[in-house]
């Protein structure tokens, strides 16, 4: 079984941890090892540079536009582009402009993200052995989405994990991949939530809370369905669910199961909660910080006993950045055995220098630092424009904690929502009243700890607010960004609402801001997309409109 190999699994990364700039160097020379031949690394002159000062000097630091025409053309089939070694998948996320980027993964690198992964897994079950008594619940996004004119798949790299997990983990998922397949979200729901009640779950895991929360919420709408369909092994008819799917799940009426499921329902006061549900419960892995952490404050309604969480650690589609190790907080151990990782202070608003950006052992207690990263798959001192704080020291490596996207960026739910898309969404839908409105800030928030919306302050100088104007941002925002349009079918983000401020009031602000000498009066800026909800009560605002939609 591989849990058996979990106490020399910790130990290897013991030793990684104590040697951090030894594995940087060590992984530094791999890389360049293997993608001399690259047509990125002969430009570069992978095959001469000999240490890691000698990399920070000839190779710069990369936006993802300086890295496109190498991915255009693997994408296209030109072999040997940012890696010697072909990708096996392009994975999506979020751009500043309506397009999607599109981040290769080679074979190397989704090895390394698993081996993270497994040690996650690891770290967990010394801590609470309980979760190999049940079954794993997961949400993942479809792994293939489409293909690249190469025929190499495009999708989501959770997917691809899902489905290529060893066979011992992958037997412990409740769902067997082919339903995060199903196009309807609300079927899709609830047919993982109908196999999952059948099931005795021991471990949740999921990277962002708010699908815990939309899980615990639909598990409860649909409480005497759940139940009904358990107990005459069935799967719901209201749900558009493919015949091909219905059909590949095996169900079988399970009378005892539903029992249970019935006293739990009586002791959550007529519903099903999950922590009740699922009373053997050991641990729930997601995302603790960030701009995500509020949901958590819901998981005592849902989890009434209360399960240890555990952050699954700086993480997002082009990098595993840290592995926690302990349920305390949202901070983990930095991947140094994976990563090469690079950091400028975030409050140095100095452009970075490349040839001095600070490595792992750079790096203090306490600060903060925007992250470039380095790795196996393509990606060469790449500008993540992710913020961490170094919380403290696991052996000689740094604890890191995510805090937020760079200034100008909000991501509740994966979204990347970037200032720019915001601004160029207001000013396709108010472009007839050019002048007779000043749009003052999009600001994120979380509406009653569930779902993240966007609420448009906008000063108009004579009434031309109008409704109809929420769906055409809505709809201006989806195509703006492809990630929001995502989250949006999938029940993740809520319609936003447009908040009229009351005439002046802008000015008034200014004025405040300048007068208690924050801001001088010529540099006066004001971001124009923030997940500061305390900067929407700087303003009187007159009435607030909504969607028309039902």
């Amino acid at each position: 079984m591989l849990w058996t190999r979990a106490p020399s699994t910790l130990r290897k990364f013991a030793a990684v941890t104590r040697a951090p700039v030894e594995s940087r160097d060590r992984l530094l020379r791999e890389i360049l090892r293997a993608n001399a031949d690259s047509a990125f690394g002969r430009r570069h002159g992978f095959a001469g540079i000999t240490s890691f000062p000698q990399y920070q000097d000839r190779v710069p630091v990369a936006q993802y536009e300086d890295l496109e025409p190498y991915i255009t053309s693997a994408m296209n089939g030109e072999p040997k582009q940012l890696t010697t070694h072909p990708p096996v998948l392009f994975t999506t996320t979020s751009g500043t402009t309506g397009a999607s980027k599109y981040i290769p993964m080679t074979r190397e690198g989704k090895e390394a993200k698993s081996r993270l992964t497994w040690l996650w897994l690891c770290g967990l079950y010394r801590d609470h052995p309980g979760i190999v008594g049940g079954r794993i619940l997961s949400v993942v996004s479809p792994e293939i989405e489409g293909h690249a004119p190469s025929g190499v798949p495009i999708g989501a790299e959770s997917g691809h994990a899902y489905r290529t997990v060893p066979p011992p983990v992958r037997s412990m998922y409740t769902s067997p991949y082919q339903v995060f397949t199903i196009d309807d979200y609300e079927a899709k729901y609830y047919t993982l939530l109908r196999l999952a009640a059948g099931q005795n779950i021991s471990l949740i895991a999921t990277v962002n809370p708010s699908t815990v929360v939309l899980l615990a919420d639909r598990l409860g709408r649909h409480t005497e369905s759940i139940i009904r369909d358990v107990r005459d092994g069935q799967l719901s008819r209201e749900f558009a669910v493919p015949e091909k799917i219905r059909g590949s799940l095996r169900l079988r009426p399970d009378v005892a199961r539903a029992t249970h499921l019935e006293r739990a329902a009586a002791a959550g006061g007529g519903i099903l909660r999950p922590g009740l549900a699922w009373p053997n419960l050991a641990a729930i892995g997601c995302w603790k910080g960030g701009t995500v952490g509020a949901y958590l404050d819901n998981f005592d309604r849902h989890f009434p006993q209360r399960p240890p969480i555990r952050d699954l650690g700086y993480y997002a589609t082009e990098l595993r950045g840290s592995v926690p190790m302990t349920d305390d907080g949202d901070s983990g151990v930095l991947a140094v055995g994976t990563n090469l990782l690079e950091f400028h202070r975030a409050d140095d608003d100095s452009p970075p220098d490349p040839r001095s950006l600070l490595s792992v052992e750079d790096i203090e207690v306490g600060k903060r630092y925007f992250v470039y990263v380095t790795n196996n798959s393509g990606l060469y001192r790449y500008d993540m424009n992710d913020i961490v704080e170094v919380t403290g020291l696991h052996n000689r490596t740094p604890l890191v904690r995510f805090i937020q996207k760079g200034k100008g960026v909000v991501s509740f739910t994966g979204e990347k929502l970037y200032e720019v898309q915001v601004i160029a969404a207001v000013e396709e839908v108010l472009a007839a009243n050019r002048g007779r409105y000043n749009f003052i800030a999009a600001v994120a928030e979380l509406v009653d700890g569930r779902a993240p919306r966007l609420v448009f302050l906008i000063e108009f100088d004579e009434d031309i607010a109008e409704p109809s104007m929420v769906d055409r941002l809505d709809a201006s925002l989806c195509r703006q960004n492809s990630e929001y349009e995502t989250k949006r079918k999938s029940l993740r983000y809520g319609p936003p609402v447009i908040r009229v401020v009351k005439l002046g009031e802008f000015d008034r602000y200014r004025r405040r801001m300048v007068e208690s000498g924050q801001r001088a009066d010529g540099q006066f800026k004001v971001l124009r997309l923030t997940a500061d909800v305390s900067f929407a009560a700087e303003f009187e605002t007159e009435r607030e409109l909504v969607t028309l939609r039902a």
